[in-house]
Parts: structure tokens; C-alpha cells; sequence
């Protein structure tokens, strides 16, 4: 088994760079025996590629749900065509933004796209809508799309800059969030000032040419799915209306209820653990194991066949596999975070895909570590699974990290120790293990600085020679066919394997004399430390974990009141670091997005209202989006994570949508003479249709990605399932909760003007 590491160039194209390798490796194929074949692994290239292509398919999925329930509420091919036209337009658009900004084909371009193709068609629908009811009151298509497009310009401007809004601040994030998302943020962005300007511009361009006038659609014979259909969609809104004006009634309990269930899921909320970034699954077991210190390369090496027996026994899933014993020339995995020596081996196994195995790579890594740990040889073993390539992105972090801080190294060795044997016995913690310095066999020269002066020598002398015997000194260069080699001169292996040759090494006086070392010096055994560690210019030890059954949250409070319980002594500190600490500062910086992009929408509100008040109502959909993600983590399992958190970001924007549109409409009507009651009614049945659409698209356009299962899902599922979450509870409850305190911030008024009951407005 031989491994090959190819790394590209700064700037070239991963998937060009993999295809041009993988054909030299099959013209490479074609020239080997018979028996002797090359297997591929699964490396970084078909990790992007898989990745790439399942993100593909998800916004294709994503595509056909968008066109059929527009093509569901509409019922109209021309209707739809002007809807549907605007998701290539905007995707045109974001790749021609791609090309010119230098962006490549990613996960996150992709993602991008996947979440945009839901809310690109949302201005359109809006101001579609809003057409064909003025041409349903008999007014011609072009003036009708030149006086709905006008009335709608406003609101569907500022949901669409609302949206903007909260992606803004990822730009100027630092750190590993503003790596992953920054992209993310800028793409979706642009797709959807393009989406805007489609709907701005090009839809009622389309709508003033394709759709029939009132007398024409009157003399047009409907379908009888139509009438049926359209029969269904009126009662829908006329049952709404009146629901909407028993809710006005009975507000305050309505107000109320909203905020005992939005307590109660907060209650609900604390049991919800945090993560920092979602395991991801790529297929990756890495396996390294120590044996005794002072074993051979060659004694590892049969311990290794060991391992590797058990590989075959364990992991039928295993593609191909690897294993590297000893130290490698160049430090290949001291440099991505693996430890070398002649008493430690380390092993790669690839298995197949994900949705191709019945298991995580954590629950083989589990079995594997259980078989590993009784191989009596073994002193120790490290078995993990998920991806290399991410465990790399994090620094080679470990969830949990306990920092032991002092001056006394005895003593830290000891309470670091303690630690390790406390948090071995935890089932929720896996490969537990301490920095603590053994140290090393060593032989310790002690000259007698007496006999040495006596005899014309001195410390510095007697401890150069030494070393120029053992490690040798240079002596030139040697030329040869163009070639330079170093000269270096030294003792014989021979001469230099144990205590004994050590005493008789000559040492050379000023007087020009040849003694042995013996004479001067007396050898003994000891050990010493290989390496002490600092933080803040103070000495640590540290002991680390991986995490088996639990989240990063929970396992790190769990430790906390583990510690608590020990008697540290005096002089020696604990701290929790690891995934903890990067988790905290990420979570810290998205707590400030939250809150930036939260002022952010409001003022963009106010500046398009010119009122505070209408904003502050509609900001009431960000506690309902809340409810609906505590819910939909508990049902699906999830934790608070970076990729979460930046869902819920989103969800700012996105939730106020349909409010601001409520909340336009219902002022537009009272402007026009309607009472308060009647003019939210009336602004409720009207916006309906569009609300339930808009939030049905929004919602459909992101279940492929919610419930995809390919390699990489573990980065945008959960951002699916926490925007459906928000999105779904948001949509039901902004229905009547809006309208609800829009009356109730508007009591006088309410009292003021007598209810009257229009039929069309």
C-alpha cells in the first residue's frame, strides 16, 4: 500500500486539478502488472464534487416544487411562465456576479442559490397578484400593471431589503464564520436585488402583454379543475376573514396565548443542546495507536497488522485504507495534526458514501476503538470519524479541552491525570487523553568539573566533542556529477550503541592528549521531558476528549461540574478551552449579527413606513420564528450551531415578509376611507392568496435541502430544517397575531370609525 499526496497550487481549480491527476493515474495504470493495481481514494476532489452534485440536485428538486405550486395557485400557464421567469433571470445573474467577482462552483455558492430559488419569485407573485385583481375590477392590463406594480413598489421593496439586511453584517465578519458564509451572504444578496428588479420591471412588462382583460377572460372558458379550485381558494379567504375578525374581537386573548407559548417554548428551549460546527460525515476513520515507549519501529509495525486485521474484520464498508508506522521524512502528520514516532502508527480508512452505509463513521470508529483497546501491546489508541479535511479546518481542536495551569510540573502531571481517569469514566466522552509528559529514556553525562580542569578541559569542550561523536560534525562539501553532498563525520553505529561505548568516546585536551570520556565523566540512566507547554507564558497540561453521545454544550457543562468537584491545589488553575472557546467567540459575534440585523430591519422599516410604529409591529415575527426553530430542533434532533444560528439570522428577514405586506396593505386601504376593522379584514382576505404561496414556495423550495442525506448534507440540513421550522410557525401565526396588534395599537381609531362590511375593495 503506497500513499500519494497531491496538493494544488494556490488559485487553480480543485475539480480541474483531480481530473487531470486521475488521468495521469490511469495512463499510469495501463503501464503496471497485472497485479499490481491502483485504488483511489476518496480525497478532497470527489468529497467537493459529491457534495456539489447533491447540492445540485437539491435546488433542482427545490425548482420543480417552486414551478408546481405556482403553477398550483395560478392555474394560468401565462401567469406562471411571468412567475417562473424569474428564477433563471436571478440565477443568470448571480453566476454572472460569480464570474466577475472571481467565486468558484462551492458548497456555499451553492448553498446561496438553494435558499434564494425559495424567495426569488416572491415580489413577483406580489405584484402579479395584484395586477390581475385590477384587471378583474375592469381595469385594462397595461394600466393595471402600471398602478399595482406602483402600489406594491414599496412593500415588496423593503421586504426584499429587509432580507439584505441581516446577510449584510456576514460580509464583514472575520474568523471561520465569515470564511464559510461570507459568500453565502454576498450571493443570496444579489439574487435577490435581481429577483426585485425582475419583478419591478420585467414582470409587469410580461403581465401588460399576456394577460387578458376583464372581457376577454369573461368570454374565456374555464376549465373545470379552475372552478373547482378557485371555489376552494374563495372560501379559504372568506373563512379567513371571518376568523380574522373574531381574533379582533378577542385580541388580547389572542396576545396573550402568543406569549404563554412563546414562554413555554423558551422552557422548552433549555434542554436544546450547542455545537460549534455540525459533525461532517466524509467517510473518514483515522485510527492512531502508541505503543510502549522504547518499542521498535518493527514491533509497532506487527502491532499495526493487528489493527489492520480488525479493519477488515469491522469496517465492510471500508473502500480503501492505508497506514503510515514510524516517523515520516518530511513531518507529513505533525503538520495536519497527527502525532509520529517510532512507537506510533497511524491508519486512514475510506468508506463508502454516506447514503451507501447503514452507519455513521462515529459508530464504526466506536466499534473499531472497543476492538483496538484490547490488544494488550496497545498503551494507548486515538479512533476517530467523520472527515479529516474538517477536524483540519478547525485546527485539530478537540470538543473538549481541560487546560491545567501552574508552576509546579509535578503537580500539574498529577491533578492533569486525576482529570483523565475522571473523564475516562463518562459514556458520553471517547478518546480521552492527556498531554502529560512521560518523558523519555535518557542518558545523563555528569562531568566532574575538577578532573576535567586537570586535565585541560572544561564543560563546553567535554559536551561538544560528545556530540560530534554521536551526531557528527560536518567536514566539507563532496561534488560529484553535479551533485553536493555534506560531509559528515561521526562514530560508527557500533561504537555508540550503549553506556559502554558512550565511556570510551576520546576526548581530545588542550595539551593534545586522547582521553576517554570515563575519565572525566560518570553516565547514568534517567528521563527527561520531551516538550513543555505554554499558554500566557505559563506552563500547561492539558487533557482532551472527543464526544460520543452528546452534544458540545452539554458535554462541556457536564465537565464543568466534574471539575468542581475536585480538590485542585494551591497554585494550580483549571480552564475549559477547546471547541468551547472558538464556539463562544463565533457564538458572541453572531449574537451581535442578530442584534445588528435586527436594527438593521427595523430602520429600513421606518424609513419606508415613515413610522416607528408599523415597524415595531411587524418586528413581532421574530419571537414567532423563534418558537417555530426550538420546535423544529427538538422534533429533528438538532442543536444550536454556528450553521443554525446563521439560519435563525436569516429568518429575520425573511419572516417579516408577509407582515410588511399586511401591514402595507391595511394602511393603503385605510387611506382610502375604510374602517380599521374592515380595512385589516379586508387587507387579510385580500393578501392571502399571495401570503400562502409565497410561504408555501418558501417553505417547499427548502425541504430537498432539510431532508437531504448525501455527503456534505451535514452542513446545509440543518440551516433547511431551522428555516422551514421559523418559516412555518411564523407564516400560521403572523396571519392573525399581526393584525391582531395592529388593532390593538390603533384603540382609537378602532373606536372611533364604525365597522362597515365591504365586499371588494
Amino acid at each position: 500500500s503506497v500513499g500519494l499526496m497531491v496538493q494544488k497550487q494556490s488559485g487553480a481549480n480543485t475539480l480541474e486539478v483531480a481530473q487531470k491527476v486521475k488521468e495521469e493515474v490511469k495512463a499510469i495504470q495501463k503501464t503496471l502488472p497485472p497485479d499490481v493495481t491502483i485504488n483511489e481514494l476518496l480525497d478532497s476532489s470527489e468529497l467537493v464534487s459529491s457534495s456539489i452534485h447533491n447540492l445540485s440536485e437539491t435546488i433542482s428538486y427545490a425548482g420543480i416544487f417552486v414551478i408546481l405550486v405556482v403553477f398550483l395557485f395560478l392555474r394560468n400557464i401565462r401567469g406562471s411562465l411571468i412567475i417562473i421567469l424569474t428564477i433563471p433571470i436571478s440565477l443568470i445573474v448571480a453566476f454572472i456576479f460569480m464570474l466577475l467577482a472571481g467565486y468558484t462552483v462551492n458548497i456555499f455558492s451553492l448553498m446561496s442559490l438553494a435558499i434564494a430559488i425559495g424567495l426569488v419569485v416572491d415580489n413577483a407573485i406580489v405584484v402579479l397578484d395584484n395586477i390581475t385583481r385590477h384587471i378583474e375590477r375592469g381595469v385594462k392590463p397595461r394600466q393595471a400593471a402600471v398602478f399595482a406594480t406602483e402600489e406594491m413598489g414599496l412593500a415588496i421593496t423593503a421586504s426584499t431589503l429587509t432580507i439584505i439586511a441581516v446577510f449584510l453584517p456576514m460580509v464583514f465578519m472575520g474568523g471561520l464564520v465569515g470564511i464559510m458564509f461570507r459568500q453565502l451572504a454576498i450571493l443570496t444578496s444579489v439574487t435577490l436585488l435581481a429577483s426585485l428588479a425582475t419583478s419591478m420591471w420585467l414582470t409587469p412588462m410580461m403581465a401588460s402583454q399576456l394577460l387578458f382583460d376583464a372581457v376577454k377572460e369573461k368570454r374565456r372558458k374555464k376549465s373545470k379543475f379552475y372552478l373547482a379550485s378557485e371555489k376552494a381558494f374563495v372560501a379559504v379567504e372568506n373563512a379567513y376573514k371571518r376568523a380574522l375578525v373574531w381574533s379582533i374581537g378577542r385580541r388580547w386573548q389572542i396576545i396573550l396565548f402568543s406569549i404563554l407559548l412563546f414562554a413555554v417554548t423558551l422552557w422548552v428551549g433549555r434542554s436544546v443542546g450547542s455545537d460549534y460546527i455540525p459533525e461532517f460525515d466524509a467517510g473518514d476513520v483515522s485510527i492512531t495507536i502508541q505503543t510502549g515507549a522504547g518499542t521498535t519501529v518493527n514491533e509497532t509495525e506487527r502491532v499495526t497488522a493487528k489493527v489492520e486485521q480488525i479493519i477488515r474484520e469491522e469496517i465492510p464498508e471500508a473502500v480503501s485504507s492505508f497506514s503510515i508506522v514510524g516517523q515520516t521524512e518530511d513531518g507529513v502528520l505533525s503538520a495536519i495534526g497527527f502525532e509520529e514516532g517510532k512507537n506510533m502508527a497511524t491508519l486512514i480508512v475510506k468508506v463508502t458514501p454516506p447514503d451507501k452505509r447503514s452507519r455513521t463513521a462515529r459508530e464504526i470508529a466506536n466499534r473499531v476503538r472497543e476492538r483496538i483497546e484490547q490488544i494488550p501491546e496497545v498503551e494507548r489508541c486515538t479512533v476517530s470519524g467523520g472527515s479529516i479535511l474538517s477536524t483540519a479546518l478547525l485546527g485539530n481542536i478537540k470538543p473538549v479541552s481541560v487546560m491545567v495551569m501552574g508552576n509546579d510540573l509535578t503537580q500539574m502531571n498529577a491533578t492533569a491525570l486525576k482529570i483523565r481517569d475522571l473523564l475516562v469514566k463518562q459514556p458520553y466522552l471517547a478518546n480521552v487523553e492527556s498531554s502529560v509528559d512521560k518523558g523519555k529514556m535518557e542518558l545523563l553525562v555528569k562531568i566532574d568539573q575538577q578532573k576535567a580542569a586537570a586535565m585541560g578541559l572544561n564543560t563546553a569542550m567535554v559536551a561538544l566533542q560528545v556530540r560530534q561523536s554521536i551526531y557528527g560534525a560536518e567536514a566539507g562539501n563532496y561534488k560529484e556529477d553535479g551533485d553536493e553532498y555534506t560531509i559528515r563525520v561521526r562514530y560508527d553505529s557500533t561504537y555508540r550503541k550503549d553506556t559502554r561505548d558512550l565511556e570510551n568516546i576520546s576526548l581530545t585536551t588542550l595539551l593534545g592528549k586522547h582521553i576517554p570520556l570515563s575519565a572525566v565523566a560518570t553516565i547514568t540512566e534517567g528521563s527527561g521531558p520531551l516538550e513543555i507547554d505554554r499558554e500566557s507564558q505559563q506552563r500547561k497540561v492539558t487533557v482532551t476528549a472527543d464526544l460520543k453521545s452528546t452534544s458540545l454544550g452539554e458535554a462541556n457543562g457536564k465537565v464543568q461540574q466534574l471539575l468542581s468537584t475536585l480538590d485542585i491545589p494551591q497554585g494550580i488553575s483549571i480552564q475549559l478551552a477547546g471547541q468551547k472557546t472558538e464556539q463562544s467567540d463565533s457564538f458572541g459575534n453572531l449574537l451581535w449579527m442578530f442584534i445588528i440585523g435586527m436594527l438593521l430591519v427595523y430602520m429600513i422599516m421606518a424609513s419606508q413606513f415613515e413610522s416607528f410604529k408599523d415597524p415595531f409591529i411587524i418586528m413581532f415575527t421574530v419571537p414567532l420564528s423563534v418558537i417555530g426553530v426550538i420546535w423544529a430542533f427538538k422534533i429533528a434532533g438538532l442543536t444550536l450551531s454556528v450553521v443554525t444560528f446563521v439560519g435563525l439570522i436569516m429568518l429575520i428577514g425573511i419572516d417579516v415578509n408577509n407582515a410588511i405586506i399586511l401591514v402595507d396593505y391595511t394602511n393603503m386601504l385605510r387611506k382610502r376611507g375604510l374602517a380599521l376593522r374592515d380595512a385589516v379584514a379586508e387587507a387579510g382576505r385580500c393578501r392571502l392568496r399571495p401570503v400562502l404561496m409565497t410561504s408555501l414556495i418558501a417553505i417547499l423550495g427548502m425541504i430537498p435541502m432539510a431532508i437531504s442525506k448525501g455527503m456534505g448534507s451535514e452542513i446545509w440540513s440543518p440551516l433547511g430544517i431551522t428555516c422551514i421550522g421559523g418559516l412555518l410557525v411564523s407564516k400560521i401565526f403572523t396571519m392573525f397575531l399581526i393584525p391582531v396588534i395592529y388593532t390593538s395599537m390603533n384603540r382609537k381609531a378602532l373606536k372611533l370609525q364604525p365597522a362597515s362590511q365591504p365586499e371588494k375593495i
